[in-house]
């Protein structure tokens, strides 16, 4: 029987992977891949807001300017999706393995 599931992030994907593992008989394979997905973020951000000046104990307006940079990692995260073969007697406590390490749309055939 082959079980998949996502993850939201690579480390807990590996966590749930190496709980399933540690299951021993039942389980023949136990693999692991990462799905890159790029989120969209403009070049150039000003939040706005009020600080209050220490000296005339004035509300002013603070402004800050920053820029991400296009080739830096902000922009860029990682989902996991494992993939584990085991026999139907196990199905159960993979499926539960994988939900408490946060594993969901986990679809099993």
């Amino acid at each position: 029987m082959k079980i998949t599931a996502k993850f939201d992030s690579v480390d807990s994907a590996e966590f749930a992977a190496m709980a399933v593992r540690r299951l021993g008989v039942g389980v023949f394979d136990v693999s692991l891949s990462e799905n890159r997905r790029k989120v969209h973020r403009d070049g150039d951000f000003a939040p706005m807001g009020l600080f209050t000046n220490l000296n005339t104990g004035t509300l002013q307006p603070l402004g800050i300017v920053g820029n991400i940079s296009e080739s830096s990692n902000a922009g860029v995260s990682a989902s996991a999706t494992v993939d584990i073969i085991c026999r139907p007697s196990e199905a159960k406590k993979v499926v539960s393995l994988l939900m408490n390490g946060g594993g969901h749309d986990i679809k099993a055939k």
